[in-house]
Order: structure tokens, then C-alpha cells, then sequence
């Protein structure tokens, strides 16, 4: 008959394919058959909402209501039932359905739950659909709403229905909750904006070529996360704009970032001042939000614990000219990185202390000092593929220093800047106070320079 040699051949392959699944899952410790609903909730404690016949991702069908078939399939829902069986034939015959002209006009129906699918009638129709690399399937639905507990889960997935309204969008799920609210800005779209059907498109489209590219790096973070990273460094026009191979190369560029799946990070940068606010009973709630510290020199260690007990975040430093004091009593709970590329959750920052040399002090440099000491960095540097922040105490010469020895920036600083193309380029030593003219920020191509006297918070 008609199909039949493709469909035993299909069976043959999808068999293969769901033992092999299960040997996998089984060395990693994980579930080897499709997960059920009746042991994750009761669905009569949740209200319910028919959506109707609705396009999803064919990865989010996870499960079944109840465990009667589970053992049928593995957990990618590829078939587990000998060639020979009635359970394969009856697989057959829905293959057989799926290759004539109409193909599966019934849609199989399921219940959501917290944004995963799980089929009530129709697995095989899902397991023959998937076994052909369907990457959405078509199903009836009906979401199953939990009560409003104070449980992270929950609050997340209520958060991505109110996306959901805007974006009628299965396929982009984040795991943090404020993902949602910072991709509706980061596309460039008001908060209550619903996306056009053209929209969709170009953001779905977007997401295949990211996550082609993560598996080529076999980054394991989910590509939704990392499109709001990609987005924060780039913007979502020049990231939609990119070339493959731009796309491949921002990817690569970042691939330590992208790894950790973090978002931006609010860093509060201090130098040269102690900052009463700061140095205060008030100190906690003024770094609440502050992820982690960074100092670019010349400030008490007694500050420095103050400030890295006071909100429980890291601190990194680098000395200034008037450090040596760190050599008896070096700032507890600190991590220095002076002539160090440290890497913190994917963020790469170089550390390169002191100053221009006016004096026999320990920590100042002449510019041939300066220059081994960022070679002998070199290594450290090709390895992480680059450097995300880089931290000095002095200034790059004609970028915020002043023409006295004392204050003057190295101009090998000038050439590591242009070679490196980091996002930020911090620094401390020339005070804001000694020239009303002196700037706090400088833009330089890719890069923020920026001067940190006192404090100064950025956001990475």
C-alpha cells in the first residue's frame, strides 16, 4: 500500500532515535520518559481558559496529562514500542495520515501549564510530527491558570502572560522575571505596544540565528536570555542588521558573558574620595542594588571593607600611587587584580594600578615600566579573547590628565585602548575638583572613559 515502506522506515529511525534519547537522559541522571501533569498539579486547583487551535514551539510539548502513556514514548516523544507491535501500528497509520495530501487535520489537544504543553489526546500524533523535525506543531489548548502564590515560578510565568498578550509569543521565555519589561524597551517599543504579525517575524527570526550560533559555541544559556544581553551591548536594530558573520563574531566576542546568562549589572565605581554617603550608616541602602564594587585606587582599606561588608557584593580594586599601605594591611574581603585580567559571572576586567612616575614611590611607573607590564598581560588577554573593562588608577595620556608629571596618563594606555576596544575604560588619580573643565566621561569609539574620583555608578 500507499506510504507504507516510508512509514515502517520512519518508525525504524524514530525508534532509534527515542532509544538513544533514553540511554542519554539515563547517564545524565535525568527523566527518560515525557513528564507528567497529574504529578506536577492538580488541574481542577487551577482555573482554566480555552486559547482554541494555537501554534507552538514543538520543544515546550514536554509531557502528558497522565502517566497511562508515558512509558510509550521517551521524553523527546519518539517511539519505545517494538517494530512488531500494535502500538506501532497504530503509529503507522497516523504516519500514513501525516504524509497524504491533507495531512493531520485534527490538532491534538493539551493542556499549558507555566508556558510547557502537555497533551491530554493526540501524543502520537505529536510523536510522528516530531519525529519529522516539526518545529511548531499546531494544538487546541487550554491554559491552566494556578493560583497567585508568592512562589518565584508563578510570578514569573504570570509575568509572561502579560508579554504573551503583547507579543502572542510562545517561543520567547526568559528565566528572570524583569526580561520581560526590558525586551518590550530594548526592541524600542512603548510598554503597552502589540506586536504587529511583521514583528513576530523579524524577532523569531532573530532568535534561529542566535541560537544557531550558540550551539556552534555550545553556549548552554537559553538564546531568549541571551538576546536581551546581545541587545543591551548592541541594540536591536544593529543586531537584526548584522551579517552572519557579525552575528558569529558579537557572539564569540562575548561568549564568557553569554555563558552566564547574566543581564546588566549595576557597578558602583569609587576612587581618589571617600564619599560620606557612602562611608555612613546610609551605605546599604544607597548600594541595595549595586551587583559588585570596583576601585580604582588611592582610598583607605578601612573604606574599602566598610563598603564590601556593608552590601555583601564584591569588591575588586586596583592601588593608586598612595597604596603601599595595602602591603601591611591590604582591604579585607577585597580581590585585588593589579596586573590581572579577572573574569567575574562572564564580565572580563584587566587591572593595571598606579601612576606616571614623579617620584621614588613604590606604586608609580615610567611609560616603559608601564608598557612590560601590559605585555606580560598579553597571554591572559588572547585567551578571554579580549577584555570587557578595563581598570587603571592613572588616566590614558590626552584623555582626562593634566600636564604635570604628577597627573599626566600613559600613552601606551592610548594603543592597549585601541587594540582591546573595551566597554569601559575606568580610572582615578586626577581628581574633578582640581579643573572645573576636567570631564567625567569621554566617548571614544566603542569606548566609555571614564573618570571615577569619588563614586560613579555604571551599568554593564
Amino acid at each position: 500500500m500507499e506510504y507504507d515502506i516510508e512509514t515502517y522506515e520512519q518508525y525504524h529511525y524514530a525508534l532509534k532515535q527515542g532509544k538513544r534519547n533514553v540511554r542519554q537522559r539515563r547517564r545524565e541522571g535525568l527523566n527518560t520518559h515525557p513528564e507528567v501533569l497529574d504529578d506536577l498539579v492538580n488541574v481542577y486547583d487551577c482555573s482554566q481558559e480555552r486559547l482554541g487551535e494555537i501554534t507552538v514551539p514543538a520543544e515546550l510539548v514536554v509531557g502528558t496529562k497522565t502517566s497511562s502513556r508515558t512509558l510509550s514514548f521517551s521524553a523527546d516523544f519518539m517511539p519505545l514500542f517494538k517494530e512488531r507491535s500494535e502500538f506501532a501500528a497504530k503509529w503507522r497509520e497516523v504516519c500514513k495520515y501525516h504524509l497524504s495530501d491533507t495531512g493531520i487535520v485534527e490538532a491534538p489537544t493539551a493542556y499549558e501549564y507555566l508556558g510547557k504543553f502537555y497533551i491530554i489526546e493526540g501524543n502520537k500524533r505529536v510523536s510522528v510530527l516530531k519525529s519529522y523535525g516539526a518545529v511548531h506543531i499546531v494544538l487546541d489548548v487550554i491554559r491552566l491558570l494556578p493560583p497567585r502564590l508568592n512562589k518565584a515560578s508563578i510570578r514569573k510565568y504570570y509575568e509572561f502572560l502579560e508579554f504573551y498578550k503583547l507579543s502572542k509569543l510562545y517561543s520567547i521565555q526568559f528565566s528572570k522575571r524583569q526580561y520581560y519589561r526590558r525586551c518590550q524597551r530594548l526592541l524600542g517599543f512603548e510598554p503597552d505596544h502589540v506586536w504587529t504579525r511583521m514583528e513576530r517575524i523579524r524577532i523569531v527570526g532573530l532568535l534561529g540565528r542566535i541560537e544557531t550560533h550558540l550551539n556552534k559555541y555550545k553556549i548552554k544559556t537559553h538564546h531568549c536570555d541571551c538576546l536581551v544581553a546581545l541587545m543591551e551591548l548592541y541594540s536591536y536594530d544593529t543586531l537584526f542588521n548584522m551579517s552572519d558573520a557579525q552575528l558569529d563574531k558579537a557572539i564569540s566576542t562575548n561568549k564568557i558573558r553569554l555563558s552566564y546568562g547574566h543581564g546588566p549589572y549595576r557597578i558602583m565605581c569609587v576612587a581618589d574620595e571617600e564619599d560620606l554617603g557612602l562611608y555612613s550608616q546610609y551605605a546599604k541602602t544607597e548600594l541595595k542594588d549595586t551587583d559588585f564594587i570596583i576601585s580604582c585606587g588611592d582610598l583607605s582599606p578601612e573604606y574599602l571593607e566598610f563598603l564590601v561588608t556593608s552590601c555583601n557584593k564584591p569588591l575588586f580594586y586596583v592601588h593608586g600611587n598612595h597604596d603601599s599601605r595595602y602591603d601591611f594591611k591590604p582591604p579585607g574581603g577585597c580581590t585585588c587584580i593589579d596586573d590581572d585580567l579577572y573574569i567575574y559571572q562572564g564580565i572580563r576586567i584587566l587591572g593595571l594600578g598606579g601612576s606616571f612616575r614623579y617620584s621614588n614611590d613604590k606604586y608609580q611607573y615610567t611609560e616603559l615600566q608601564m608598557q612590560r607590564r601590559i605585555r606580560k598581560l598579553r597571554h591572559k588577554i588572547r585567551k578571554a579573547k579580549g577584555v570587557d573593562i578595563v581598570v587603571t588608577h592613572a588616566p590614558i595620556r590626552g584623555y582626562g590628565d593634566m600636564e604635570d608629571y604628577a597627573h599626566r596618563g600613559f600613552e601606551c594606555f592610548e594603543k592597549l585602548l585601541n587594540e582591546l576596544h573595551p566597554k569601559y575604560w575606568l580610572y582615578g588619580h586626577v581628581h574633578l575638583i582640581y579643573n572645573y573643565k576636567l570631564q567625567r566621561s569621554i566617548e571614544y569609539k566603542e569606548t566609555t572613559i571614564i573618570n571615577c574620583y569619588d563614586k560613579h555608578e555604571i551599568i554593564y
